[in-house]
């Protein structure tokens, strides 16, 4: 019996790769003869580098870096020959600064810095999960550590952060680093926001990085300043693409500069991972996320992974279904069948999990295999 994993986290109480690891280990124990291959998910936030390594056995690295707060400290990224896999919030995630994050000050310049040291270890694909940023500066802080410079009207470097957005008048890519030319930019991003106005990048995020209204204000008359700079300095204007106002307009600021393409997160991870391929040699494919409702069929991880299954029958693991039956699916599996509140379940939901999968999933695919 052969196996593919791959399911979404269970928000609030298990990542991808637990969810992986604890279903592996249950139909280990349950079955006599199984293969299990995993393919946790990740959409690119948190979270992202561990589903590369567990999947497709990526090396980590590390590095030192410029957090949002400008403090030195390390990250981590990962190479699968020559692609990295780098995750923005290792670098300039809100986490690093918390409730004391200065969301016009906060720089992505560290993110860069991830790029040059993935650079450095001879990469030239680099995939950049871009969520849970602190950050609203259009990725000027970003391609600054790329080489990028940008000049206020009185020629003076604006700095690399918000308030430097608001004062760019002029964009000069004649610094920027050689070998960035000779790179791709794949950019995971699972929000479709443009890069201002009231869907932007600051009215939307923002306030979750901790600017009140007068601040959302300053920040999306940035964000329109620096569109306005790119596109006289370099001709480049895609502000209403699909994804440019992903963390605080990095998406805009990598697109604009270094023509990175903006892939859905999940999307992308299936494609890197060779999920198809895998899929092919399975006998029966195992996804899921915490709740599985009707939003999941409508471009989450549970219908991606039905899309590309073929004729493989797909088993549902989560937490709580209101769906007991849905076209293409196989059989559903809740750990917290009575429907208890979050509260009263999370403290065991890994054995929870182990259980369903043992008794089962586990029971499902013997008389699968018997009637096979």
């Amino acid at each position: 019996m052969r196996v593919l994993v791959a399911p979404d986290s269970f928000k609030g109480s298990m990542s991808a790769v637990e969810v992986c690891d604890i279903t592996r280990r249950a139909l280990e124990a349950s079955l006599d003869e199984c293969q299990v291959d995993c393919i946790p998910v990740a959409d690119g936030g948190e979270g992202t580098l561990d589903s590369f390594v567990f999947a497709c056995g990526a090396t980590l690295f590390s590095a030192k870096v410029t957090a949002p707060d400008y403090r030195q400290i390390d990250a981590k990224f990962a190479v699968m020959g020559d692609t990295a896999i780098i995750e923005m919030a290792q670098a300039s995630g809100l986490p690093l600064t918390g409730d004391k994050n200065d969301p016009v000050r906060a720089t992505s310049y560290g993110t860069g810095e991830l790029i040059l040291a993935a650079v450095d270890e001879g990469c030239r694909n680099i995939v950049l999960g871009i969520g849970g940023s602190a950050t609203t500066d259009g990725g000027i802080g970003c391609l600054s550590a790329l080489g990028v410079r940008f000049y206020s009207a009185v020629g003076e470097t604006v700095s690399p952060d918000g308030q430097g957005m608001s004062e760019v008048e002029r964009i000069d890519l004649s610094g920027i680093d050689p070998r960035i030319s000779r790179c791709s930019f794949t950019v995971l991003c699972d929000v479709n926001n443009p890069l201002y106005g009231e869907n932007g990048a600051a009215y939307i995020y923002s306030p979750q990085k901790g600017a009140d209204k007068e601040t959302v204000l300053f920040l999306d008359s940035a964000l329109r300043n620096y569109e306005k700079a790119l596109i006289a300095s370099i001709g480049v204007d895609c502000a209403g693409l699909s994804g440019s106002g992903a963390a605080g307009g990095m998406g805009y600021g990598l697109r604009a500069v270094l023509d990175a393409q903006l892939r859905a997160g999940a999307q992308a991870v299936f494609d890197i991972c060779d999920f198809d391929s895998r899929a092919k040699a399975a006998d029966v494919i195992i996804t899921g996320e915490g709740k599985f409702d009707r939003q999941s069929l409508m471009g989450k991880v549970p219908a991606e992974v039905i899309k590309r299954a073929g004729d493989k029958p797909v088993l549902v693991l989560c937490g709580v279904s209101d769906m007991t039956q849905v076209q293409s699916v196989a059989a559903v599996f809740e750990t917290n069948p009575s429907h208890l509140p979050f509260e009263e379940v999370l403290p065991g939901c890994k054995e929870s999990l182990y259980t369903a999968v043992f008794d089962g999933v586990a029971g499902f695919l013997k008389k699968f295999e018997k009637n096979s």
